[in-house]
């Protein structure tokens, strides 16, 4: 690949991953050098400013917990605080992950231009190509819709309910976003004001956290999957052509160390993620059960919010496990091509190499949770099972209390 095609790759990948990296700059990280010192200590101050704010915000709302449960153990005083926490906690999990695999990420972003599919391609595999960039544009965009709407609909809830109230000609006080606990009086008006304003910015903070690393895995795992589909077509046309017998093997060795790099891409970008993975799908089910909890049996005024937040954390798992599983799938999707090619027409050579390639796709390819588990959609369905089960026991309890 010469270096214009190369650049142009570049740019292709960067516009697909447009929205996560817009999220990260939000945050202070970026895959790109700073271009002079000021860039880099404004970068440095932005990141330091946002792990404090989240890790108070967070620390102050587990204090909450714990106080909240040390003198009132009710149901439905301690649940509502949970999905939020369990928000937070997960976003300085994703934040250390992004911070500390930065120059990972960035490497994988480099050795994917390497690899990209340029012109000129095959009526097939630009189809193939358009389609699936445009089904993740679509996705990235709803994705940040929902969690950028959800967070400031929560921003704004205290401020409404406050002004409802006056009409209603109830005594009415702005409250504030988030139930926390902080060592003074934060009803002062100062105090108030200044805790408000925290608030927002640590709510936002993590929204930002939550976008760029998962909008990052999304379109990180789109685009293998991309590459499986595209050598899938290249194997189902195999021999399809009047070639010679080194021309058919050289083109075999070609799809083959595409198929081992594809492969090696898709390991380093499981072992990134996988602290990740592992805590998204241990607290998924506790934050859907909670937030359902919240929405069916108490506070009204927060239900669009609480509903956004619903909608959020469904399409975050839903669609990790949606692309690690297509990923599954098109491995093994390979094996299939392979031998609905005209292999039969080669040299026994080329149908050894073949034959290899066979091998290797039975062995599957898989993201995990920290390797105890293979995530797919069916552990989305797993997911889903526990948060019913969770909300029917809290449900129980609520009733009989």
């Amino acid at each position: 690949m010469d270096e214009a095609t190369r650049k142009a790759a570049k740019m292709e990948i960067d516009e697909s991953l447009m929205l996560s990296t817009f999220s990260m700059r939000r945050i202070g990280l970026s895959f790109d050098k700073p271009r002079n010192a000021t860039d880099y200590f404004l970068q440095k101050l932005i990141f330091s400013l946002s792990i404090c704010g989240i890790c108070c915000h967070v620390s102050t709302e587990f204090i909450n917990i714990v106080l909240t449960f040390a003198s009132s153990p009710r149901v439905e005083d301690v649940v509502p605080l949970f999905h939020t926490f369990g928000y937070g906690a997960l976003s300085i999990a994703k934040v250390f992950v992004l911070w500390y695999k930065n120059k990972v990420f960035g490497e994988l972003i480099e050795e994917l231009t390497g690899i990209w599919p340029m012109p000129p391609l095959d009526g097939d595999a630009l189809g193939i190509k358009e389609k699936s960039l445009t089904a993740l544009r679509i996705s990235h965009r709803w994705y940040f819709s929902v969690n950028v709407l959800g967070v400031w609909f929560y921003n704004l809830t205290p401020i409404i309910v406050y002004f409802y109230r006056v009409w209603q000609g109830q005594d009415a006080q702005v409250g504030f976003v988030w139930v926390s606990w902080y060592p003074f009086d934060k009803h002062q008006p100062f105090a108030h004001v200044a805790v408000y304003l925290f608030e927002i910015f640590a709510g936002v903070t993590c929204v930002w956290i939550m976008v760029s690393s998962d909008l990052l895995f999304f379109g990180m795992a789109s685009h293998i999957a991309l590459l499986m589909r595209i050598l899938q077509r290249r194997l189902e046309s195999l021999a399809s052509t009047e070639q010679t017998d080194e021309e058919n093997y050289e083109e075999i060795r070609s799809n083959i160390k595409l198929h081992q790099r594809l492969i090696s891409y898709c390991n380093n970008l499981e072992d990134a993620f996988s602290l990740c993975n592992l805590i998204n799908i241990v607290m998924s089910s506790i934050n859907i059960c909670c937030v359902v909890f919240v929405i069916v049996l108490l506070e009204p005024f927060m239900a669009i919010s609480n509903k956004l937040f619903l909608g959020s954390a469904l399409i975050q798992v839903g669609a990790m496990c949606w692309y690690a599983d297509d990923i599954f799938h098109a491995n093994g999707n390979i094996a299939a091509a392979v031998y609905s090619s005209d292999w039969y027409k080669m040299s026994p050579r080329c149908r050894r190499a073949l034959l290899f390639l066979i091998l290797r796709c039975q062995k599957p390819i898989a993201f995990t949770a920290m390797k105890f588990t293979n995530i797919s959609l069916v552990t989305y369905s797993s997911i889903l099972t526990r948060s019913y089960s969770y909300f029917a026991l809290l449900y129980t309890m609520y009733s009989d209390n």
